[in-house]
């Protein structure tokens, strides 16, 4: 399934030179299973289990200091019941962070979330926990979490989290089915919005403001009409088409519903003072002062096949790949 429930991976993905956050013990993967029997699969529609595939990323960074940015949950090496599950954020969420704080759904017996029951994870030296995009230009980065949802099993507990995967990253073919304006879904924190009681974040509507499938200024990126506030940093953005969409040779697919993971949110363009346009970082602080700088609504995004480029950097840490598994060349 492109969109899937957290399944712990059969195999043992412990490795040196990641840290522990990316070990998942053999003795965790059994104790889920005897704590959690197997379930019908739950009736969730995509919005629905979009819901769950993010967490809300607040970071210490000074004294009594805080930023907030939005990471979501990523399966690479998605293959049989193997998997190295990671949160994909940008790097500039993290920066200068000494403390990071997570808070993940916990799940009922009968395998759906219990929307008032979660924990929270206490990350220290939180920028050393995740793998920086190799590219400086590149607002990227993941941290392995097989060790935190570890953790969590120890207590008895097992997350209700969703992951997206390489499948939902659209192909070459799939790119040129796309026309310059489609519809698009942005899921996390604007302002630090949370529905705390609920561990849910906000979606947000909006259109692709330049053809997704053509490469911005010649950077793997594309721009989106849509109101970008701190905490958005790191949001998914996904297309999403509910119960029918038009194709680009003008066929309408009633009652189909299409969901792709186009790219993540980095940044927003501003118009300064001079009169120049310029991209900046999407805040992760939102500050009482005189600001310059005016958001002309559009937000700036880095394509979702990027996220495949940290499969290579994974491997040559010592990560065997599934028997059978094929990385995937960026489109």
């Amino acid at each position: 399934m492109p969109i899937r429930d957290y399944v712990p991976s059969r195999r043992t993905a412990i490795f040196g030179g990641l840290g522990g956050l990316l070990g998942l013990s053999t003795s965790w993967i059994e104790q889920a299973s005897a704590q959690q029997p197997p379930q019908k699969a739950t009736k969730m529609t995509p919005s629905e289990k979009l819901l769950h595939s993010t967490v809300k990323i607040t970071c210490e960074v000074g004294q009594g200091s805080f930023s907030v940015g939005t990471g979501f949950f990523f399966a690479l090496f998605p293959h049989v019941n193997e998997n190295v599950p990671v949160i994909v954020t940008n790097k500039h969420v993290i920066a200068g962070a000494t403390t990071g704080h997570l808070r993940l759904t916990i799940q009922k017996a009968d395998g759906t979330p219990d929307l008032s029951n979660f924990i929270d994870m206490t990350v220290p030296d939180f920028p050393t926990q995740w793998i920086p995009h190799p590219d400086p230009a590149v607002d990227l980065t993941i941290m392995p979490c097989a060790g935190l949802l570890e953790q969590i099993g120890k207590q008895g507990k097992k997350p209700f989290l969703v992951m997206l995967d390489p499948s939902l990253v659209p192909t070459e073919t799939e790119f040129a089915e796309l026309t310059p304006l489609e519809d698009i879904l942005v899921v996390g924190y604007p302002n630090g919005i949370i529905d705390v009681a609920h561990n849910i974040p906000v979606f947000r509507r909006g259109i692709t403001a330049t053809p997704p499938y053509i490469d911005f200024n010649n950077a793997k990126e594309f721009l989106i009409d849509a109101s970008i506030f701190p905490g958005s940093s790191g949001s998914p953005v996904l297309l999403y088409n509910q119960n029918g969409f038009t194709t680009r040779e003008g066929n309408t697919m009633f009652g189909a519903t299409r969901v792709k993971l186009l790219g993540i949110v980095y940044g927003v363009m501003v118009n300064l003072v001079t009169g120049k346009i310029q991209i900046i970082p999407a805040p992760t602080q939102a500050n009482a002062s005189v600001n310059s700088q005016v958001p002309n609504n559009l937000g700036v995004c880095i394509k979702a096949s990027r996220i495949m480029e940290f499969e290579p950097i994974i491997v040559k840490s010592g990560y065997k790949l599934p028997e059978g598994y094929t990385m995937r060349a960026a489109p």
